[in-house]
């Protein structure tokens, strides 16, 4: 990809080291970026909660709290926010830990600068994707609701799914089971919810990952991705999490709920 053609934005280093700052701010800033820097975890997420960055490209390996935990505050907070990490040391496991933790790529020190360039223009029109297409479902959804003359802080009283001894409660955004709250995080909490409401049919990797993660993953990446979330779903809902009833693979294609 040529550099007339690789699309500006904001932009985040975070590297201990400085030389490593310096080359790519000043990499960046030529190519039209805005681009600001920071030296450790705790100073990004100051800055992130300030500058907008649209990317971060992100060392692994870094003092105090490391860039994998820095990684995974940042799809947290900033779920749209592209992030590239660098690593000294090209393996299996760097490439399974990004895959793990939302990584949108990794780059093996010292990166080449058109490679750099080609993975960061990726990164912001992939970024700029996924807002978009938040944007357009939040829009339907409320188009939705005005429709039907409903909002979405006043959900419909018989909002209740069930499968097997679990409740989900969609009005209090709840799992139960015989009056027992399940404790779910938010994405588990989606996965249930969009497993069950489609009434047992198989919904594959791809999509899963989309409606769940709002991340548009390949195949490969996807099932390993929604693999983990589902591993610590059946941890918390079923009774034999080796054996479980509940939540159903369907071998290579994706998962389906027992209904």
């Amino acid at each position: 990809m040529s550099q007339e053609t690789i699309p500006t934005g904001k932009i985040l280093v975070v590297d201990d080291e400085t030389n490593i700052r310096d080359g790519l701010q000043t990499l960046l800033t030529k190519s039209g970026h805005e681009v600001r820097t920071a030296a450790t975890a705790e100073a990004a997420l100051s800055l992130l909660a300030t500058f907008p960055a649209e990317a971060v490209i992100l060392d692994i390996q870094m003092p105090g709290m490391s860039g994998v935990e820095l990684l995974a505050l940042i799809k947290e907070r900033w779920p749209h926010t592209a992030v590239i990490l660098l690593t000294g040391q090209a393996s299996l496991a760097t490439a399974m830990t990004a895959v793990r933790h939302n990584a949108f790529d990794y780059l093996l020190k010292p990166a080449q600068p058109d490679t750099i360039r080609d993975v960061l223009a990726r990164a912001l029109a992939g970024g700029r994707r996924q807002r978009n297409q938040a944007a357009l479902l939040d829009n339907l959804r409320t188009g939705l609701q005005r429709l039907e003359g409903g909002t979405a802080e006043s959900p419909p009283e018989s909002s209740e799914l069930r499968v097997g001894d679990l409740l989900l409660d969609l009005a209090r955004h709840e799992v139960r089971r015989q009056d027992q709250i399940v404790t779910l995080t938010p994405t588990e909490y989606r996965l249930l919810h969009l497993l069950v409401e489609q009434g047992g049919a198989v919904i594959d990797y791809v999509s899963l990952v989309r409606l769940t993660l709002d991340y548009d993953a390949e195949l490969y990446e996807a099932k390993e991705l929604i693999k983990r979330h589902i591993f610590t779903l059946r941890q918390k809902i079923e009774a034999d999490p080796a054996q479980p009833k509940l939540i159903l693979n369907a071998r290579g294609v994706g998962y389906r709920a027992n209904l």
